[in-house]
């Protein structure tokens, strides 16, 4: 397993992550059916194994039981761990008492990184980043994260802190979704060393290879534009090459799909797992890179394609 420094002096973190979104959520994810907490304890103890030290969860994950989860079953001083506050509350001192409950809901003194999940324009950015700090003042929160900032709201956030800085923005980001280098968030990244970390890297498995046009998807990935049959047609021929480049380096579509995002010194992965055979061909996508012709390839594949 590669590592790569998390903002630019936090933690030495795993390249390919542990995303725990479907950890004890019954909802979206049917937590309970097909995989359980047993699942999960042996996906841990294999990351472990495989050197995976960095973790993403969020305190609405589960409403909650993600967060319980690591705090029952993941071993404290093998991980850096990551959640998220959901700014919907009109009050932005509430984040303080959100980050006291994350902590007592996975039962350690501190996170890692303390990230805000989107930017709501209610409240005050000024005050949150605020509270943030003073977060990291009390030692309860080791580093400043956002998820889904553009790059003018990340920008200001930063600028409202005067002891710390902003380690990481969680985005969505794959080869079908290549929206942050579009907007210069990932140039911004890059130049500023703020960690970008990919959500959805595989895009909820479209990347995977697995789904095919006119196949049936329940869940979350019935609202996924990326999953109607359109998108999917569309997608075949750069799933084609996409496959061909990964399979000269022994690897699968998934593989390749992670590791053409980890081409960028500034990128985190945080693919999901629900069990150790997932976990493990995530792990295959961490310690050997494409050729730039392979990339020019997949970029003239995405090209052509209408998403």
């Amino acid at each position: 397993m590669e590592y790569r420094t998390l903002g630019k002096d936090g933690p030495s973190v795993s390249e390919v992550g542990l995303g725990t979104w479907s950890w004890g959520s019954t909802t979206y994810w049917q937590y309970g059916k097909g995989y359980g907490r047993r699942d999960i304890e042996e996906t841990v103890n294999r990351a472990v194994e495989l050197g995976i030290n960095f973790l993403d969860t969020a305190e609405v994950y589960g409403l909650g039981e993600s967060e319980r989860l690591i705090g029952d079953i993941v071993p404290r001083d093998q991980f850096v761990i990551a959640t998220k506050y959901l700014p919907l509350h009109l009050i932005p001192s509430t984040v303080y008492s959100h980050a006291i409950r994350s902590l007592e809901r996975m039962g350690i003194r501190y996170v890692d990184l303390y990230q805000v999940h989107f930017r709501n324009p209610l409240l005050s950015l000024r005050a949150t980043m605020r509270d943030l700090e003073r977060l990291v003042r009390d030692g309860k929160i080791g580093q400043i994260g956002v998820s889904n900032f553009d790059v003018d709201t990340l920008d200001k956030a930063r600028s409202y802190l005067s002891r710390t800085d902003v380690a990481s923005n969680q985005v969505r980001y794959n080869l079908l979704h290549r929206v942050p280098e579009e907007n210069g968030m990932l140039s911004y990244c890059q130049k500023e060393r703020v960690s970008l970390i990919a959500w959805s890297p595989l895009e909820q498995g479209v990347l995977t290879g697995k789904y095919k046009p006119g196949d049936k998807v329940g869940g979350l990935r019935r609202s996924n534009r990326y999953f109607r049959r359109s998108r999917l047609e569309a997608a075949q021929p750069l799933l084609k090459a996409l496959e061909q480049a990964s399979a000269a380096h022994g690897k699968d579509v998934a593989q390749g799909a992670l590791a053409w995002l980890l081409r960028e010194p500034q990128v985190l992965v945080i693919p999901g797992a629900k069990n150790v055979k997932q976990l493990e061909a995530n792990a295959g996508a961490s310690g050997w890179s494409f050729m730039r012709k392979e990339l020019d390839a997949l970029d003239r594949a995405c090209e052509m394609a209408e998403f």
